[in-house]
């Protein structure tokens, strides 16, 4: 079995299309489809099913897959191992976040990390947390980025804590009378927020998970007007005036959402979260991958801040 093998067949088996796989792959289609029927004849059984649209793993190429992931990891632990014994830096690290998150965060700490390990080549990978997970746990992100909350399973997971964040609402700057504001604290009343139109994220993202939670806490009955996969995208519907958003608060000090906006955070006691590099329980990571998540920190560490310790005689701040 070779690791070229390897590969074309897990691209397979992630894209579920043989056009896609061969663009992912850099060579032809019908190339692709070549070496696949090889591979099979050398076997003797199929590995897909390309009756189905799209094309799915039969029983044997399950059990292919599984075993091929296990061969590749076990594989890049080696090269891992001897990469820091020899400290000869190459090798590839994939890094996977949100959107959003890759935005703001990639390039604080990209430049450095290249400049100490220029030999070891970085991909970015952006998607929603569930497929970002699903992803790291098959060995296909090596370390991801994203909040300590709205995952149910974090089982064969370790993580690192990076930095903490304030959530905060976004309004239209007027949109909340005095009334509904809490005086000194920079906070909204929750009552206010009871049927309230709200642009939120996705099932499948942790913000969407919190403003899940968060409204459960405060028995609260929002309607939610539209769904997105972007914060920024939700910070600036709520700059319309037509609703609110939920979002992380570094969102509000890089984005710029068209119109005046005022931020409030959701209680006198604001409600945060906690960023982490995830990374596998068992996978070896030698000085570039602790050195990334210590980059990450001390670029990240000055955004610990609570609106109501900032900005203490104001009841929200606008952009």
């Amino acid at each position: 079995m070779e690791f070229r093998q390897i590969e074309y067949i897990l691209t397979l088996a992630e894209t579920r299309n043989m056009t896609r796989a061969a663009e992912k792959l850099f060579i032809s289609q019908p190339a692709l489809s070549h070496y696949l029927k090889c591979v099979e004849e050398e076997l003797g059984t199929r590995l897909f099913d390309r009756s189905t649209t799209p094309m799915t793993l039969t029983h044997a190429g399950k059990c292919y897959v599984e075993r091929a992931r296990a061969i590749l990891l076990e594989n890049e632990q080696l090269e891992r191992e001897i990469r820091d014994i020899t400290q000869h830096m190459s090798g590839k690290l994939v890094i996977g976040t949100s959107r959003d998150r890759a935005s703001y965060m990639m390039p604080r700490i990209l430049p450095e990390f290249v400049a100490l390990y220029p030999g070891i080549e970085t991909e970015v990978f952006t998607a929603s947390g569930k497929v970002l997970f699903e992803a790291l746990r098959e060995g296909r992100v090596d370390i991801v980025l994203l909040p300590m909350a709205g995952q149910d399973d974090l089982k064969g997971l370790r993580s690192e804590k990076i930095y903490s964040e304030e959530l905060v609402l976004a309004a239209k700057a007027g949109l909340v009378p005095e009334e509904d504001r809490i005086p000194g604290t920079g906070a909204i009343r929750s009552g206010a927020l009871e049927g309230a139109d709200f642009f939120v994220l996705f099932p499948e993202h942790a913000m969407r998970s919190f403003c899940n939670r968060y409204f459960r806490q405060k028995k609260l009955h929002p309607h939610i007007r539209m769904e997105f996969s972007s914060n920024i995208s939700c910070l600036r519907m709520a700059a319309t005036g037509m609703g609110y958003a939920v979002i992380p608060y570094l969102t509000t000090r890089l984005t710029n959402p068209g119109e005046p906006v005022e931020y409030f955070s959701l209680g006198e006691e604001p409600e945060r979260w906690e960023v982490h590099a995830f990374y596998r329980k068992g996978a070896y990571l030698g000085e570039p991958e602790f050195k990334l998540m210590e980059i990450a920190r001390e670029n990240f560490r000055h955004e610990e801040l609570i609106r109501g310790k900032d900005f203490p005689d104001a009841a929200a701040e606008s952009v």
